[in-house]
């Protein structure tokens, strides 16, 4: 199975079947697995989980039954390290486009060309808006996303992603860009 079908299946499974975190305040989502925590706001009270799913760490997190529109935030990191990330900021940012373009080729992203690399919060990302082709998130009704491609200093690539309604996700692109710079690391 494909990187990006294991996480377009997780993210729905895990979607579908997390606890609720009832709270309308930031929702600390923690990633043991790769050694790290965020917060994620908006005003919701997310459902959260996390999966370990061979080489990935995922945490997923949704809005709850009713929300309008329904919201699911994933946090993918893939725990092997990329050492080509390391070697200079050129080489970081081809290969993190590099790993963008080919989740977007599993997700059947639609047209990626407005992709923008920005400095967020102090780490450098790769940030797209597009629809997704995947059966699994129309049937949801979640075919639009907003995607940020990143490496970590110490080599792991991430996707952190929102998918949502058609129309919305310009509108809740700043609930992960939130997110992204909360991103703190622990031992």
């Amino acid at each position: 199975m494909k990187l990006g079908m294991q996480i377009a299946s997780t993210c729905v499974v895990l979607a579908l079947s997390s606890s609720a975190a009832f709270s309308q305040s930031a929702v600390e989502l923690k990633d043991g697995n790769a050694k790290y925590t965020m917060q994620l706001g908006g005003d919701i009270a997310w459902n959260t989980d996390i999966d370990l799913t061979g080489p990935q760490s995922t945490l997923v997190a949704s809005s709850p039954e009713g929300h309008e529109p329904l919201t699911l935030v994933s946090a993918m990191t893939y725990l092997e390290k990329n050492p080509m990330v390391m070697l200079g900021n050129e080489l970081q940012k081809k290969t993190t486009e590099g790993f963008l373009e080919g989740l977007c080729e599993n997700y059947q992203c639609a047209d990626i060309s407005a992709r923008s690399y920005e400095d967020i919060g102090g780490r450098m990302a790769w940030v797209v808006t597009t629809k997704l082709d995947l059966p699994a998130y129309i049937d949801m009704g979640v075919p639009e996303a907003v995607l940020i491609a990143a490496s970590t200093p110490d080599g792991y690539m991430q996707l952190f992603s929102l998918h949502t309604a058609d129309g919305k996700a310009d509108e809740l692109k700043p609930i992960l860009i939130e997110a992204f710079k909360s991103v703190t690391p622990f031992e």
